[in-house]
């Protein structure tokens, strides 16, 4: 005879199990284990987006008085590499970003600069990556977005960081 306990503990090790798988496929939908690929300052502007390095750009953007986009990501962010796919790779994005000095660094290496440009604030409570910081060639914030869906929505975030600037 089986007692009353030992079906319920293995309707909780089942639950568990459930549980488990459930939460397993979810991540996984957020996770995408390619790399991205590697910002480069050599690409052309024909080519897309010209990428530097923070301090390189920083140094630019003071030099040429000219506002800065950062982009934050990681290696494992599913919507950052759907930006580098989709969003820059946008005709208007590639033209729209020659105006501004653009940085792109990652946050799982770069921590110092996650700290200061992706931690908590008032006006972004909840940051994470990919997240989109604009500034003024003197540091100043003026804007910051994240992956909204599409080139479009990018677009109009640029130019409101221009309008800012």
């Amino acid at each position: 005879m089986v007692k009353r306990s030992d079906c319920m503990k293995k309707r909780g090790m089942f639950a568990s199990m459930v549980l488990v798988a459930l939460v397993t496929c979810l991540m996984g939908a957020c996770i995408d284990p390619t790399a991205p690929p590697q910002p480069s300052a050599s690409e052309t502007p024909e080519a897309g987006i010209t990428w530097y390095s923070y301090e390189e750009g920083m140094e630019i953007a003071q030099a040429q008085k000219k506002p800065v986009m950062i982009d934050i990501y990681t290696n494992w962010c599913k919507y950052c590499k759907e930006l580098d796919r989709v969003v820059y790779t946008d005709s208007n994005v590639i033209n729209l970003a020659d105006k501004f000095v653009c940085i792109k660094f990652n946050a799982d290496e770069r921590r110092d600069l996650a700290a200061k440009y992706n931690s908590p604030t008032p006006t972004n409570p909840r940051p994470g990556v990919p997240s989109i910081v604009f500034l003024k060639s003197d540091g100043t914030e003026t804007h910051r977005t994240g992956y909204k869906g599409g080139a479009e929505p990018f677009v109009q975030d640029m130019m409101v960081a221009l309008n800012n600037a």
